[in-house]
C-alpha cells in the first residue's frame, strides 16, 4: 500500500504549485466570485445561505469562516472528494501533467491489474444498462423497476442493469471485446465451475457498486423470481472490491453528506434509490453486512455524525446494535431512528413523502437512549438479568466514547434512567478497560468553550499569526519564547510545530507543515492565519509588542505565585519584599512603554486582531 515516502516532499510541493487551487476548486464544482484579491463562494463543507468560504490565490489556502475548515489544494481534494493523501497527489500529478516515482516491479504490476479491472467493470457496468435499457428480454425487469417507483431519470444516474438468465452472456460478450476468463474471474463477474466459465449473475436486476471516488467496483444483484436464491447476491471480494470497505451511494452522496455533516445510513439497494430520488442525497447503505473499523474511518472524512435507519421489527432492532461501537470509537454522533412497524425508507417515502420521512431523521435519538429507552419499552426493566444485560451493553458503548465530558453527560443520563448507583456504572467502565479516574465524585473536569479568547490568548494568537505569516521571524522568536509558555494549548501545538520545522533551516515552509500535519484543527488555525485578507503592516514591531505583552503576562505569574508561596509559608522577610517589588517595577515597565507605542501609532485594523473566528477551532475538545 503506497505511504507519504512513496513521494518526495519536493515532488509534492511541485505538485502543488502547478495546481493553481482556484482552477482546482472551481473545477469541483463550486461556484466562487471574486472579491477583492480573494474568492468567496458558499461552503460545500456545510449548509449556508451567505458565503463564509474564501480561496486566496496569493496564498493558495482556502478558509471557511462559517466551519473552520481549510487548507491548501491537497487538503481541499482530501475533504471535498474524499480522496487519501497520496490519491489527491496523484490525481494533481496527472492533472499538472507532473512525473510521480517510478513505483518497483511488484507496485507497477498491481497498479496495472487494477487499472484493467476497473476498466473491465466499466465495461459490464454499460454492458448490463444497455441491456436493461433496450434489450428485447428485459422487458419484465424494466417492468418491475416501474413497478418499484424508479423512475428513469434514478435508472440512468445509478446506471441499473439487467444480466440475462443465460449463464454465459456476459462471458461471450466481454471475450469477443478481448478480455480473458482470468481477467473476468479476477473482476468477480464470472465463476469457473464443472461445465466452464459460467456467469455470477443471470436473470438479476443489478445495482452498480462504486468506490468513494466514483469507479466501478463490484455489483449487487437483485433476483428477478422467488426461486431464485439468494435473493441479493453480491460481488466476491476481489482487489477492487471489499464490502467492509465499501459503503453503497457514497460516491453520489458524500457532498451532501459533507454539507449537512450528517450521513443516513439505510439497509437496502431500493432505500437508498428511492430517498435520493425524493431529493434526500445525503444516504448511503452497507451493501447488508455490519459496519467495519474501515467504514468507521471512512465515514469520520465526511461527517461527524450518521442516523441509522432500520425497519420497525425486530430484525431491524438486532441490526441497529451491530457495529455501531466502531462508530463510536471513531467519535462519530450516531442516532437512531425507526421506521414504523411494517415500512422500510422506501415504502414510507413513496406513501409519505421527503417531508415525513425527513421528520422521522430529526426526531432520531442517540444510541445510548435508545438502547435505555428499548430495554424500558419492554416492561422488565426492573428484572435483575434484563437490568444486567442493559447496563452490559450500554457500558460496552460509553467506554468507546473518547470525549470525556459527552462520556460523564451519559452516565449521569443512564444512571437516572436505570435507577443504578453512579459508581456501580463506572465501575463496569473501569473492568472494560476504562483507565481514567472517573468516580462520580472525582469524574474529569470539563473543558470549558468560551466565546472569546482570554486577553493573554488573544497576545497569543496574535503572535502565532504573525509566525505563520513571516515565518521568517520564527527563528528570533524561538530564541526568545519557548512554545510552553503559550497558555491555549492549540496555539502551543502550532507554535511547537513552527519550532520543529524551523530545527534545520532557516526558512520554514508553511505549505510543508500543513501537508505533512495530521491534525485537522492545527491545519485549520495555520490556514485562518494565512487567509487574512491584509498582510501585517509592521510584523517585527507586532512580534516586539506581543513578547513585550506575553512576557508582562508571565512576570505576573511568577510574582502571583511567590507571593501565594510567601502567605502558605508565614515567610515576610525582606528578600521576598525585594524580589516582588523588583517583578513588579519590570512589569509596569513593559505596561508603560506599550501604552507610549500606542499613543504614537494609529490603531491596529479589526481584521488583524480579530479572534473570534478561531476560538472554537483552538478551543475545542477532543
Amino acid at each position: 500500500m503506497a505511504t507519504r515516502n512513496y513521494i518526495p516532499p519536493e515532488t509534492i510541493e511541485e505538485i502543488r504549485t502547478q495546481n493553481n487551487i482556484v482552477d482546482v476548486i472551481s473545477e469541483s464544482g463550486v461556484a466562487l466570485k471574486q472579491a477583492g484579491r480573494n474568492y468567496q463562494a458558499l461552503c460545500p463543507f456545510h449548509e449556508e445561505k451567505t458565503p463564509s468560504f474564501s480561496v486566496s490565490p496569493e496564498k493558495q489556502i482556502f478558509y471557511c469562516f462559517g466551519c473552520q475548515t481549510g487548507g491548501n489544494v491537497i487538503h481541499f481534494l482530501q475533504k471535498h472528494e474524499g480522496k487519501t493523501f497520496i490519491e489527491a497527489i496523484e490525481w494533481l500529478a496527472d492533472r499538472a501533467n507532473v512525473s510521480l516515482p517510478t513505483r518497483d516491479a511488484k507496485s507497477s504490476a498491481r497498479q496495472k491489474l487494477i487499472n484493467d479491472l476497473s476498466e473491465l467493470n466499466r465495461f459490464a457496468v454499460k454492458y448490463y444498462h444497455e441491456l436493461l435499457r433496450t434489450g428485447q428480454h428485459s422487458q419484465h425487469a424494466r417492468e418491475y423497476l416501474k413497478n418499484r417507483g424508479v423512475n428513469s431519470q434514478t435508472n440512468q444516474l445509478f446506471q441499473l442493469g439487467y444480466a440475462k438468465q443465460q449463464r454465459r452472456d456476459l462471458v461471450k460478450a466481454a471475450t469477443h471485446e478481448g478480455w480473458t476468463v482470468q481477467q473476468l474471474v479476477d473482476a468477480g463477474l464470472i465463476k469457473n465451475e464443472d461445465q466452464g466459465p459460467q456467469d455470477r449473475f443471470w436473470n438479476r436486476i443489478l445495482f452498480p457498486i462504486y468506490n468513494a471516488q466514483g469507479g466501478p467496483v463490484g455489483f449487487g444483484g437483485r433476483a428477478l423470481s422467488d426461486e431464485h436464491q439468494p435473493k441479493y447476491l453480491n460481488s466476491p471480494t476481489t482487489v477492487l472490491y471489499d464490502k467492509s470497505r465499501i459503503l453503497f451511494n457514497l460516491d453520489k452522496a458524500r457532498q451532501s453528506i459533507s454539507r449537512k455533516q450528517s450521513a443516513i445510513l439505510v439497509e437496502g439497494y431500493m432505500d437508498v434509490l428511492m430517498l435520493h430520488q425524493h431529493g434526500i442525497e445525503n444516504v448511503i447503505a452497507s451493501s447488508g453486512t455490519s459496519l467495519s473499523e474501515e467504514h468507521a474511518a471512512l465515514l469520520k472524512r465526511y461527517t461527524p455524525e450518521v442516523v441509522i435507519v432500520f425497519d420497525g421489527d425486530a430484525s431491524g432492532l438486532q441490526a441497529a446494535q451491530r457495529g455501531l461501537h466502531r462508530l463510536i470509537g471513531e467519535e462519530i454522533r450516531v442516532r437512531i431512528a425507526l421506521m414504523p412497524k411494517g415500512d422500510d425508507p422506501d415504502s414510507y417515502v413513496k406513501q409519505n413523502g421527503a417531508d415525513a420521512f425527513s421528520e422521522l431523521i430529526d426526531k432520531a435519538i442517540n444510541l445510548i437512549e435508545f438502547q435505555i429507552q428499548s430495554a424500558i419499552q419492554e416492561k422488565n426493566i426492573r428484572r435483575p438479568d434484563v437490568k444486567t444485560q442493559v447496563v452490559k451493553d450500554i457500558s460496552a458503548i460509553l467506554v468507546n466514547i473518547k470525549n470525556r465530558v459527552e462520556r460523564t453527560e451519559y452516565v449521569k443520563y443512564a444512571v437516572k434512567e436505570l435507577e443504578i448507583e453512579e459508581g456501580l456504572l463506572w465501575r463496569e467502565l473501569r473492568d472494560l478497560g476504562l483507565k481514567e479516574n472517573t468516580t462520580h465524585r472525582n469524574a474529569p473536569s470539563q473543558k470549558t468553550t468560551s466565546k472569546k479568547l482570554s486577553p493573554r490568548e488573544q497576545i497569543e494568537w496574535q503572535l502565532v499569526q504573525v509566525l505563520i505569516q513571516v515565518p521568517e521571524l520564527i527563528s528570533k522568536v524561538k530564541t526568545l519564547l519557548h512554545y510552553q509558555e503559550i497558555t491555549n494549548p492549540r496555539l502551543a501545538n502550532v507554535m511547537q510545530l513552527l519550532w520543529d520545522a524551523s530545527e534545520n533551516e532557516e526558512n520554514v515552509d508553511i505549505q510543508h507543515i500543513l501537508n505533512t500535519c495530521e491534525d485537522e484543527t492545527l491545519k485549520n488555525i495555520i490556514s485562518n492565519a494565512l487567509i487574512r485578507k491584509k498582510n501585517i503592516p509592521n510584523p517585527h514591531a507586532r512580534i516586539e509588542g506581543c513578547l513585550r505583552k506575553l512576557k508582562s503576562f508571565i512576570l505576573q505569574e511568577v510574582e502571583q505565585r511567590i507571593r501565594s508561596n510567601a502567605l502558605a509559608e508565614g515567610e515576610d522577610d525582606i528578600e521576598k519584599l525585594k524580589e516582588l517589588v523588583d517583578l513588579s517595577n519590570q512589569r509596569r515597565a513593559f505596561v508603560q512603554k506599550d501604552l507610549l507605542e500606542q499613543t504614537g501609532n494609529s490603531s491596529q485594523s479589526d481584521e488583524d486582531t480579530d479572534t473570534p473566528q478561531i476560538t472554537e477551532n483552538i478551543e475545542k475538545e477532543n
